[in-house]
C-alpha cells in the first residue's frame, strides 16, 4: 500500500497495473459519500465500455438510460444466450428486443432463444429456459457437484414422467438434432445442440424443490441440478447404468464433503426406494 503522499506525485505512467490498482484503492478510502458518487459517475462509461467490449456494434456504448443499453446488460449476464421471456423480465419488450435481434445479427436457436454470432452456445441452460420442468441429474449432477472426476459426455437431464417427448421432437432444426436413443435402459430422447454435449431425456419420479440446487455452467449461466442426496439416490436405482466404481467414489466424496448430512442422504435413499442398496454399498466402505 503507499503510505506516503509523495507517491501520489510520481509519474503515474510509470507504474504497473497493480500499483495504479492500489492507488485508486488508497483514494477511495478516504472519499466521502459525494466525491464517491462523482467518481462512480465519471468511471460509469468506461467501465462499462470495457465490461461490454464483447457485445457492442463499433465499440459504441449506447446511452446508459437507454433499453439498447439495459439489452447488452441482459446478453453479457447470460453470456450472449438470449432467452425472450428473461428480456421481457427485464422490461425489454418484444418491439425492442426484435429491433435488436435483427441490429445485432442474432441467430435464433429455437422460439424465443437466440444466440450472440460470436459467442457460445449454452445448451444445458437454454433447454431449461426452455423446459422449466427439466433438471440435469444423474451422472451429470455428479460431475457438477464434485461427486465425480469423471467428465460426463453428455448431459443426462430428467423429466417429469408424465412428460410426452413426442412433442419435443417438433423442435429439431439446423441448431438442435434431436434423435431416440437408451439411457438407463429406457428409451430416451437426445438433443444435440450445435457444439455442445448432447442432452439425454430420462423420465424420473417427482423432484421436489428441496431436492433441487443451483449450479453455474462452463458460460457461468445459472442451471438446477439434482441435489447431492437426491443425485445419489437416483444412481442407486436398479435401473441406474452408473459404474459402480463412480457409485463408490460419489459416496466417498459424499461424506468427505457433507460428513453431518448422512440423516439427510438415508432419508431421501428411503423416500425413492434405494436404503436397502444405499446401506450395501455404506457397508461395503464402511462408512456407516
Amino acid at each position: 500500500m503507499y503510505s506516503e503522499l509523495d507517491d501520489f506525485l510520481e509519474n503515474e505512467s510509470d507504474k504497473s497495473i497493480e500499483e495504479k490498482k492500489n492507488m485508486i484503492n488508497e483514494m477511495v478510502d478516504i472519499l466521502n459519500f459525494e466525491q464517491l458518487s462523482q467518481v462512480i459517475n465519471f468511471l460509469r462509461e468506461p467501465f462499462f465500455t470495457n465490461k461490454l467490449k464483447d457485445y457492442l456494434l463499433d465499440s459504441r456504448l449506447p446511452d446508459i438510460e437507454s433499453k439498447e443499453f439495459l439489452f447488452l446488460v441482459q446478453a453479457a449476464k447470460y453470456s450472449g444466450n438470449i432467452v425472450r421471456k428473461f428480456m421481457n423480465k427485464a422490461d425489454i419488450s418484444n418491439y425492442y428486443l426484435d429491433k435488436f435481434i435483427y441490429e445485432y445479427r442474432l441467430q435464433e436457436i429455437s422460439s424465443g432463444m437466440y444466440i450472440f454470432p460470436h459467442k457460445s452456445l449454452d445448451a444445458p441452460f437454454l433447454f431449461q429456459s426452455q423446459y422449466s420442468r427439466a433438471v440435469i441429474s444423474h451422472e451429470s449432477a455428479l460431475y457438477m457437484l464434485d461427486l465425480s472426476d469423471v467428465i460426463p459426455r453428455r448431459t443426462i437431464m430428467s423429466m417429469p414422467k408424465d412428460y410426452k417427448f413426442s412433442q419435443l421432437k417438433k423442435n429439431s432444426n439446423r441448431y438442435i438434432k434431436i434423435h431416440d436413443d437408451v439411457y438407463n435402459n429406457n428409451k430416451s430422447l437426445v438433443f444435440s445442440y450445435y457444439e455442445n454435449d448432447p442432452i439425454f431425456l430420462t423420465r424420473s419420479a417427482p423432484i421436489g424443490s428441496t431436492q433441487i440446487v443451483t449450479k453455474k455452467t462452463l458460460n457461468n449461466n445459472l442451471v438446477r441440478i439434482t441435489s447431492a442426496e437426491r443425485t445419489i439416490a437416483d444412481i442407486l436405482t436398479t435401473n441406474s447404468n452408473t459404474e459402480e466404481e463412480v457409485k463408490y467414489e460419489a459416496l466417498k466424496k459424499y461424506y468427505d464433503l457433507y460428513p453431518r448430512d448422512s440423516k439427510r442422504l438415508r432419508r431421501i435413499a428411503h423416500k425413492q426406494g434405494v436404503l436397502k442398496e444405499l446401506d450395501k454399498y455404506l457397508w461395503e466402505l464402511q462408512l456407516s
